[in-house]
């Protein structure tokens, strides 16, 4: 059995969660999310009027909007990953055609300082040094929240070189007014596959977000400096799971961040509190 797994299953021993009994499922007799999960799209309030008159309101699901993207992820290899996300802070699908792309979209996905998201966004022209013209199309265009906009291409390190991107970035970003702030190049060194897990569970954790069980989170690590261990503060809950999700959904917000964020957080289960932040 490889040591980090070992290691992994020690660390779960010493905060007492290698037996998760406690932490199955509510019954139906025991309900605690009185909100239906859904688990793509969105549930939308709706006015309707009967055959009385009478105005009431409906819930119905809206499903997630198509891709911005100006072209569709080509079709499957075997070499390659093609697929889609959603963005449910604006319900639109947004696709990735490698694995580094998903991993790029999972971490602007869990980033709270951005609010939209656009793949494969139209293509700006540049000067190449023999002087002709060509055209480049980033994999992302990111909007901040303070209305920041940023263009990422995605490439392994093996190809940085032989793709030549360093000088087409270069040569497009005199074109960046009115379609992007900066534009930058990200790689496998960030995307890495530690990165995406805690990714995912950030995304798991905001589909099923409790907001009394976040309230308690945020209430334990007001007084919190320095690093703490997640699993201690999880088991402050009845459920562990419970715990461990909120845990998920401040460091979305800011108000914790992972203490060793190029690590899973199962291998590294450490996080401090950001002061001021809500």
């Amino acid at each position: 059995m490889p040591a980090q797994r070992v290691i992994r299953y020690l660390t779960e021993v010493e905060h007492a969660i290698d037996n998760y009994v406690d932490d199955l499922p509510y019954t139906n007799d025991n309900i605690k999310v009185t909100t239906e999960f859904v688990p793509a799209g969105q549930i939308v309030l709706v006015s309707t009027v009967d055959d009385d008159g009478v105005i009431e309101e409906v819930e119905l699901w809206a499903p997630p909007g198509k891709s911005t993207a100006t072209r569709l992820p080509p079709a499957r290899t075997k070499g390659h990953s093609r697929g889609y996300l959603v963005d449910t802070r604006t319900n639109r699908a947004v696709s990735f055609a490698s694995t580094y792309e998903m991993t790029c979209a999972l971490m602007l996905l869990t980033n709270s300082s951005v609010v939209d998201i656009e793949d494969q966004p139209p293509a700006l022209h540049y000067i190449a040094a023999d002087g002709t013209e060509h055209k480049h199309t980033f994999d992302y265009r990111a909007t901040l929240r303070d209305g920041v906009r940023i263009a990422f291409a995605v490439k392994p390190r093996d190809q940085v070189k032989s793709s030549g991107i360093e000088d087409v970035i270069l040569r497009i970003k005199p074109n960046l007014r009115g379609f992007a702030d900066a534009a930058v190049l990200i790689t496998d060194r960030t995307l890495t596959r530690e990165r995406a897990w805690n990714a995912k569970w950030t995304l798991r954790a905001l589909k099923i977000r409790d907001e009394a069980d976040c309230e308690k989170m945020r209430t334990l690590v007001s007084d919190i400096n320095g690093i703490v261990s997640a699993y201690e503060l999880a088991r402050k809950f009845e459920r562990f799971a419970d715990g461990l999700n909120a845990i998920w959904c401040l460091v979305y917000d800011g108000v914790l961040e992972l203490a060793e964020p190029g690590k899973k957080l199962v291998d590294a289960p450490w996080v401090k509190s950001r002061h001021g932040r809500s």
